[in-house]
């Protein structure tokens, strides 16, 4: 004989009770995110949570969204987003991210919003990582942020923006800041090793840092040494960190730039399942768009930038330096060159923002045709560009690459943009 024993059954009342929603969105397409097909559906929602998913009577409602013909689906995760600073400086930052569905991101590449220090001209009213969490908190963030410590960050405070590596005492100062941001919550250890001055680090210097990420459960997220000519050995770098760290990997906005390069698309995939296949954690992002976004200085050979990019700037205005620079980068010269992954071609090549008045208000178009527009040589606006700090959104890759990579279970998303929309910010718009 068997005894089944009942809970206590709840009035009509209650079960009325409990079927009122403060939402109701009604009749979307509903995907979940657990990779199941979508299938149609009403969300019920009650003191901000979702408390029932199913048919619903919109009569228990006290509002009623209409999703007929739209999808309804969990808020998005931005796997590189950059940053939260500018939530700080303008309460209207981040609109652009909530408008396409995006409730988290990802921030810090190479760079991060800590460790400053109150002699760094970046200074913004903190200094440790504990500090910027708790300003975040204090002013009330629109979206989700998790934030990793840059290598970049802490290799600049403890050694500058110099070509050498660190003495041992000095590698003993990065980990302690690493410690530090870790202990306050951050979730990795980020690089972004095709600008200076992280480009000057070694592998070993990286794995240094990763391991103390380790320590805490944190990651290794990477812009790779290369995404060009050798994206393949870029990965084995991304990989042997990890491994050296005792972290997972992920891999920021994985990519083969460069028409010479989109064949390796399938051997990187390759190399990343293989890695995954021994119980490796490696997992990528990438944004889907065929244009790349970054700082146009990096169109120019790092070995330029060892005693900074100010001083850089400064030379720049020799016109025999920059014969060389255009040499190079005209040239086969292996290193990560932009110029020739766009085909040589500035007509590639879209500014999206600069501070030097001849150009500013023609942001949005290609180099050669700005430089047609003001009448100048494209290499002379280039270098004006660089003098200026531009951001420029170069084509270096295919569709066919980006629609294959979506296809893995290991991919993920980013805008590699970050929060914008407010007056403060100064995060470059960006298609993608």
């Amino acid at each position: 004989t068997a005894v089944v024993v009942c809970p206590q059954s709840a009035s009509a009342a209650e079960q009325l009770d409990a079927e009122r929603f403060d939402i109701v969105i009604k009749s979307g397409r509903i995907v979940d995110g657990s990779g199941s097909p979508w299938y149609r559906g009403d969300v019920g929602i009650r003191d901000g949570k979702i408390v029932k998913i199913g048919r619903i009577d919109a009569a228990r409602a006290k509002k009623v969204i209409d999703a007929k013909g739209l999808i309804v689906a969990p808020g998005f995760v931005d796997m590189m987003g950059q940053t939260a600073t500018p939530i700080l400086r303008d309460s209207r930052a981040g609109l652009n991210l909530l408008r396409q569905g995006i409730t988290t991101i990802n921030a810090g590449e190479g760079v991060s919003a800590a460790p400053l220090n109150a002699a760094d001209d970046r200074y913004a009213g903190w200094q440790s990582m504990a500090e910027y969490f708790q300003l975040l908190d204090l002013k009330g963030l629109p979206v989700n942020v998790a934030q990793t410590v840059g290598h970049t960050q802490v290799r600049r405070l403890v050694i500058g923006d110099v070509d050498r590596r660190p003495t041992p005492e000095e590698l003993g100062r990065m980990q302690a800041l690493v410690r530090e941001a870790m202990q306050a919550g951050a979730t990795g250890v980020s690089t972004a090793l095709i600008y200076p001055p992280a480009i000057y680090a070694s592998t070993e210097e990286i794995a240094a840092l990763c391991k103390v990420a380790g320590e805490s459960g944190g990651r290794y997220y990477t812009h790779m040494r290369n995404e060009g000519d050798q994206l393949l050995e870029a990965i084995d770098e991304a990989l042997e960190i990890g491994a050296a760290g005792g972290t997972p990997v992920h891999i920021f906005h994985l990519k083969a730039a460069g028409r010479q390069n989109w064949g390796k698309i399938p051997l990187a995939i390759a190399r990343i399942k293989a890695a995954r296949a021994t119980g490796q954690q490696v997992t990528a992002d990438i944004y889907p768009y065929i244009n790349n976004g970054l700082g146009i200085a990096a169109f120019i050979h790092p070995r330029h930038f060892s005693r900074g990019r100010d001083s850089l700037r400064k030379r720049l205005r020799d016109a025999d330096l920059r014969k060389q620079i255009r040499r190079e980068m005209e040239g086969s010269e292996k290193w990560e060159n932009w110029y020739r992954h766009t085909g040589s071609d500035w007509s590639k090549v879209v500014v999206g923002s600069t501070t030097d008045s001849r150009y500013s208000k023609l942001v949005g178009r290609d180099l050669a045709a700005i430089a047609k527009s003001v009448g100048e040589d494209p290499w002379d606006t280039f270098f004006n560009l660089v003098a200026s700090g531009a951001f420029v959104m170069p084509e270096t890759m295919t569709e066919a690459n980006k629609m294959l990579l979506m296809r893995e279970e290991f991919i993920s998303f980013c805008t590699d943009v970050g929060p914008a929309g407010g007056g403060g910010s100064r995060i470059a718009s960006h298609p993608r």
